[in-house]
């Protein structure tokens, strides 16, 4: 599984990135094969936002969340406890 970070606003230090890759990583406790994950991090006004592409086979998981405190906002993130839209496919 590929994990992608990327920070809009933010530097992505290498203690962020680990907490990053040691959560998302419990996404293949939850989801078969996952191929890769793109995870954004982002200042937005006065909050923080995350969001995450989970890409498995036959289809896509977005979430994402806003809150005031980046590692608040990576835990509240978690596998098991995002609220999020799946995505199908389309058929071209």
């Amino acid at each position: 599984m590929q994990i992608e970070l990327t920070g809009h606003h933010i530097e992505i230090t290498d203690s962020l990135r680990d907490y990053v890759n040691e959560k998302m990583a419990k996404l293949e406790r939850h989801f078969d094969k996952v191929s890769n994950i793109h995870t954004i991090l982002a200042l937005e006004g006065v909050g923080h936002k995350a969001e995450a592409t989970v890409h498995m086979s036959g289809h896509d998981i977005f979430a994402h969340c806003i809150e005031d405190d980046m590692l608040s906002l990576i835990h509240i993130s978690e596998p098991t406890r995002l609220n999020s839209t799946s995505r199908m496919p389309s058929s071209a």
